[in-house]
């Protein structure tokens, strides 16, 4: 089987932990190569240092705000 992929700038990349580690590192990259990239984090403070980062360096960066899921315990 051949799959033939589209190239990075006519991608979208959500990403998760975008704020710190491997999440960061994968935004930067990513956006630095053109793809679009949608960020998402706990820390809302750092992924807006992140988005205004790369939006200032050439990229498309948007941020999503992160959603409080409950626990199990708390639907009961």
């Amino acid at each position: 089987m051949h799959l033939k992929l589209k190239s990075l700038s006519n991608q979208v990349m959500v990403i998760t932990g975008a704020s710190s580690g491997i999440g960061l590192v994968t935004a930067r990259l990513a956006a630095t190569r053109g793809a679009r990239v949608v960020l998402n984090a706990r820390n809302e403070e750092a992924l807006q240092r992140v988005a205004s980062e790369i939006n200032t360096s050439g990229g498309e960066a948007r941020r999503r705000r992160r959603r409080r899921v409950r626990r199990r315990a708390e639907h009961r």
